[in-house]
């Protein structure tokens, strides 16, 4: 048998193993996809960190071309 937590009614208390569980499945959906939107936006800052590495490589690659 499960009783509901005083104040949120998305945690509800096992009985038998004392445990909260939480039974609210949109919220459970909306943090798996803020999740994957987060980890998307990292690798692509990371990838647009390394192509700025790049860019900066190649320009300094030629500047030190046109001074020999």
């Amino acid at each position: 048998m499960r009783a509901i937590v005083k104040e949120n009614t998305s945690l509800e208390r096992d009985s038998k193993t004392n445990a909260i569980i939480n039974n609210d499945s949109a919220g459970y959906k909306a943090a798996l996809l803020r999740k994957q939107y987060n980890k998307k936006s990292s690798e692509e800052l990371n990838d647009l960190k390394n192509e700025v590495s790049e860019l900066k490589d190649l320009v300094k690659t030629l500047l030190v071309k046109m001074n020999k």
